[in-house]
């Protein structure tokens, strides 16, 4: 073989090394991740999945999502379209279609980003969101939650609160009282995340955006609330 043909395989060589490399650079740099603790079951392109801890991996480019951490391996979906303009989501989080007990991946927006469209329920429905987790446990403490949340009904301290009893013509149950603090903590995750007769989800947030309480939230306020006990 002669030294120019072997020079251009080489050269041919290298050019196709060079552009697997960029290829995978590019692949790597064209895809948000985002986590988040979804607290129900919900539909992400027809495949069912339980409450949990996802991965949700998003393709512009290749318009795809891929969801991690199912039961039954990856979820794959398509996406339909990105969302642009201004965003009334301040939060990175996930949009949720709700109805007839129902709850159908819709949108996933990031700050800074467009959103993105996966799903469009043409029933009436409501939404839900679901906000990303962050990597190092609740953004607020459990007392900060309990303060934007639970204090406004059940009072300063979890002691109640005449004005919240006179509005629900009922007795807001004393988070510091006995029958309360018997609860286990499974019993007030319950509570906190899908309501109890006259009492809804606890949500947090924006007034026009709010969010359910991610796991670690929860968590967080519960043990807030255990140093509420009555000494």
């Amino acid at each position: 073989m002669s030294t120019i043909a072997v020079k251009a395989q080489r050269l041919i060589a290298v050019s196709l090394l060079t552009l697997l490399a960029a290829a995978a650079v590019y692949g790597q740099g064209s895809s948000l991740l985002i986590r988040a603790s979804v607290p129900f079951a919900f539909e992400a392109h027809g495949t069912q999945l339980p409450a949990g801890v996802y991965r949700f991996k998003i393709y512009p480019t290749s318009h795809s999502l891929i969801i991690s951490g199912a039961p039954g391996g990856d979820v794959r979906l398509p996406i339909i379209t990105q969302l642009g303009g201004s965003s009334v989501f301040k939060d990175t989080g996930l949009v949720f279609d709700s109805y007839e007990g129902k709850h159908v991946l819709s949108e996933i927006w990031v700050p800074g980003e467009d959103g993105v469209l996966v799903s469009s329920t043409p029933k009436q429905h409501t939404h839900e969101f679901v906000l990303a987790m962050s990597g190092g446990g609740p953004n607020r403490s459990g007392k900060e939650i309990f303060q934007s949340t639970c204090e406004r009904c059940h009072g300063p301290k979890g002691g109640g609160n005449a004005a919240a009893d006179k509005f629900f013509k009922t007795s807001v149950p004393k988070l510091s009282s006995a029958y309360v603090q018997s609860k286990s903590d499974a019993e007030l995750k319950d509570i906190i995340s899908n309501g109890k007769g006259m009492m809804d989800p606890v949500r947090m947030g924006q007034s026009r955006v709010q969010h359910l309480l991610d796991q670690q939230s929860v968590d967080a306020v519960i043990a807030y609330l255990r140093t509420l006990k009555q000494q």
